[in-house]
């Protein structure tokens, strides 16, 4: 194989890992925020009604899991939010209508259980990843090599 065609594959590689990363990055990062907001204390404190099942496992209730959407209001009551997914997982046997105690810290899909203090774990996991793959694309990139290389072309014979 030429050395222009791994130096070109190699640039391939690193720019769609920046692009991964960098999207990667955004992506959890709005979703980590909110997150560690909510395993911390803070947001709204309020109630969680259960609305509608989703993603739900094999098994036959009560030992049947599944994800939930619903609507939130604090205990204020100056913060509503509607169909908005519950972070993490429930008792088995829980239903609709059911009602819990949540937490709202802004997140732009979900809502956290009051008692959830391991949530942002995950969101968290999946930032350090594409961080992983954003910096791998840095080191196959070199641009540290880019202010060098001139400097030798230039240099002249000696």
């Amino acid at each position: 194989m030429k050395p222009s065609s791994l130096t070109a594959r190699r640039l391939v590689v690193a720019v769609g890992m920046l692009v991964i990363g960098t999207f990667g990055i955004a992506g959890s990062g709005v979703l980590t925020v909110p997150a560690w907001r909510a395993a911390h204390g803070a947001g709204h404190a309020g109630t969680f009604t259960l609305t509608e099942p989703m993603s739900c496992d094999r098994h036959e209730p009560p030992r049947q899991r599944c994800g939930w959407f619903g609507d939130f209001v604090s205990d204020d009551g100056m913060v509503v939010r509607r169909d908005l997914e519950l972070s993490g997982g429930l008792p088995p046997g829980a239903k609709i209508g059911d009602t819990l105690s949540a937490r709202d810290t802004g997140s732009p899909a979900q809502i956290y259980q009051a008692n959830d203090t391991h949530g942002w774990k995950q969101p968290a996991g999946f930032l350090t990843g594409f961080v992983g793959a954003f910096v791998l694309g840095a080191v196959l990139l070199k641009p540290w090599s880019w202010w060098i290389r001139p400097r030798r072309q230039h240099a002249g014979p000696r």
